[in-house]
């Protein structure tokens, strides 16, 4: 039961911050792993549990829903694919191939919060911009943590993009991107519900209204917190796999 009661309040904090910026799952996922879940079965709980931040982040602006979908659907459309191709090579690959590659894709999450976009001026670079989210696409299907991040570095590359909507664009995308992904997953077998039900429901509160008191937090400040918990995960995965 304590077990359940943590996960829900991470999945708080998880919410909140994902809603706000993204990158917080890298704090979900070492939570998971703590109470003797299979690193598959993480990565797959992890990912069913906080996926309804991105959407419950979006109840603010619903009335623009429209006009952000018809803006980015090519985008949404290419990571869904790569999230597919992802989520399928998460299922196939030997769990022990799988516990050797976390520690490097959750210190690689965590590192994908230093990224910071260079925007281009001129044309939108489409064919790099759509490379990218189908990269981060592939990545959300295979591992998940970080995936936020790494869509807002790809489209704040275009300096013709308002800054203030880049997060809403991100919601959305990673919001559709997790959601097929996920579909996915709820027929792996490998979902710990109980944990899943717990993390979703603190993810949604965090999402709904963590974001916002979440944005008065010193961006340094959580920014830190992700950071000390991804890699301090990461050196304890290193030293259990290695």
């Amino acid at each position: 039961m304590l077990e359940y009661i943590i996960i829900f309040f991470t999945g708080i904090l998880v919410g909140g911050i994902n809603g706000m910026a993204g990158g917080a799952s890298v704090i979900s996922y070492p939570v998971l792993l703590a109470t003797g879940m299979s690193p598959v079965s993480a990565a797959i709980t992890n990912a069913l549990g906080v996926t309804p931040a991105n959407f419950f982040a979006l109840i603010a602006v619903r009335d623009q829903m429209r006009a952000y979908f018809q803006e980015y659907k090519t985008l949404i459309y290419i990571s869904i694919v790569g999230s597919t191709i992802g989520a399928f090579l998460l299922l196939s690959v030997p769990p022990g191939v799988f516990e050797k590659m976390v520690p490097f894709l959750l210190l690689f999450a965590s590192l994908s919060f230093l990224i910071k976009a260079k925007p281009v001026r001129g044309a939108r670079h489409s064919l790099v911009e759509r490379i990218g989210i189908a990269a981060s696409g592939l990545y959300c299907g295979y591992f998940g943590p970080g995936q936020g991040v790494m869509v807002i570095a790809v489209l704040a590359r275009d300096i013709r993009r308002d800054p203030k909507t880049l997060n809403t664009a991100k919601n959305l995308i990673v919001g559709w991107t997790s959601l097929i992904s996920n579909i996915i997953y709820i027929f792996s077998g490998k979902a710990h519900w109980g944990a899943v039900i717990a993390l979703l429901i603190g993810a949604s509160i965090g999402g709904t209204y963590g974001g916002r008191y979440a944005a008065r937090m010193p961006a340094a400040l959580y920014r830190g917190l992700i950071l000390t918990v991804g890699f301090g995960a990461s050196a304890w995965l290193f030293t259990k796999y290695y």
